[in-house]
């Protein structure tokens, strides 16, 4: 009978020694996700918009003890940073060090801005001849003008390169009809092969995609060994 007690008292203590280290790990992992979050808004001041961060990996303390985050995402589902409006915004690191000032094994980041603000972006550094603008027509963002009363749409592709954006002409359409450039009575070579430098961005992040759709342009960034 005194055996029977003494190992239930050991399950009773083990039980509590498993709950305690449990809700510490909880408070260790909502500390680290909290910090996350005020150090973004402190290193960006002029970010608008409400970040949520969330650890992975199954038990935070390990992670610290260790003094390597395995994973933590980042998210905002509307965002200002610098007058750009982002939407769906996504960060995924791994590797993350806690202490020193050492580099984030991987970065994997993705957002949506919306087109008016691309268009504007793009505008602004390409060469378009008068009376032509940019527009979004049927999904591809297309430069427009009129020919003598006829309607030619340039579509425009956005061709991503690691660290800059190269704008190019994908094809002409001139009433409906496919033409090449020389068929034009007017020079638009300030829009072909432009390329848009992406300086802004942090040492070893690099562009590796964009999409244009219906609702906005989709940007995807990755980076290896991004100091912090």
């Amino acid at each position: 009978m005194r055996r029977l007690k003494s190992a239930i008292a050991v399950v009773i203590a083990l039980g509590l020694l498993t709950g305690a280290a449990w809700v510490a790990d909880r408070w260790a992992r909502s500390e680290i996700e909290q910090r996350v979050e005020a150090g973004i808004v402190e290193q960006v001041p002029e970010l608008q918009g409400t970040v949520e961060a969330e650890l992975g990996g199954r038990f935070a303390i390990p992670q610290l003890i260790a003094g390597t985050l395995e994973e933590m995402t980042i998210t905002s589902s509307d965002a200002v940073i610098d007058g750009l409006a982002l939407s769906d915004v996504e960060i995924v690191a791994t590797g993350i060090p806690v202490r020193g000032d050492g580099t984030i094994a991987t970065v994997h980041a993705t957002g949506t801005a919306p087109l008016a603000t691309v268009l504007t972006a793009v505008e602004r550094r390409v060469t378009l001849p008068e009376g032509m603008t940019l527009e979004l027509r049927d999904g591809e963002i297309a430069a427009v003008a009129s020919v003598l009363g006829v309607p030619l749409e340039a579509h425009v592709v956005l061709v991503p390169q690691p660290r800059s954006l190269v704008v190019d002409v994908e094809r002409l359409v001139l009433g409906g009809a496919t033409v090449s450039v020389e068929d034009l009575p007017f020079d638009l070579g300030g829009l072909l092969g432009t390329v848009v430098s992406l300086d802004a961005l942090p040492p070893a992040v690099e562009l590796e995609d964009i999409v244009v759709a219906p609702d906005g342009v989709e940007v995807t960034l990755t980076g290896t060994d991004v100091a912090l």
